[in-house]
């Protein structure tokens, strides 16, 4: 198997199993279906699970797409899912009553004494599959880019030797 083929699969299943685990983990009574939850916050939450549905779907479709730019691809679909990963890790900074855990507070796990979010652990993970998926689609692209240049250089540089 070649490395741009593991890192579309790679990014497909980060892309479509992100997609899949989140309507599984978000529709569910500690979130959507929570009765604490304001209709309006549920339908915002709902929708974001359709767009990234949607973004996941498209980017996949980029992934596996004949294209003449598959490393454009490669960068598009790794964009779009860090876009939706990497502000798990931010947004309670920028929102303070946001919070990474979903269970009743001052429950959170932990691991010798330190805090650990699981959702966090997984999106990390997420997160790092998705810059793997990227670097082994765009490094294959350019290293058969320069293997192309260095043939037809190559091919260049005979045809000017037959002609001197």
């Amino acid at each position: 198997m070649n490395r741009a083929l593991i890192g579309k699969l790679l990014l497909t299943f980060v892309l479509v199993g992100g997609a899949i685990m989140s309507f599984l983990l978000d529709w569910s009574p500690n979130h959507l279906l929570n009765p604490l939850w304001h209709p309006h916050a549920r339908y915002h939450s709902a929708i974001l699970l359709f767009l990234f549905a949607g973004v996941a779907a498209t980017a996949t479709w980029l992934l596996w797409r004949r294209s003449k730019e598959p490393a454009t691809a490669f960068t598009a679909a790794a964009l779009l899912s860090l876009s939706y990963w990497t502000p798990f890790f931010y947004v309670p900074q920028l929102l303070t009553p946001a919070s990474y855990w979903a269970g009743i507070p001052g429950h959170e796990p932990h691991i010798h004494g330190i805090v650990v979010y699981p959702n966090l652990v997984v999106v990390g993970l997420f997160a790092c599959l998705t810059l793997l998926g990227w670097w082994l689609g765009v490094s294959c692209q350019a290293r058969s880019v320069l293997i192309s240049n260095k043939t037809n250089g190559m091919k260049v540089a005979d045809q000017f030797t037959r002609l001197s």
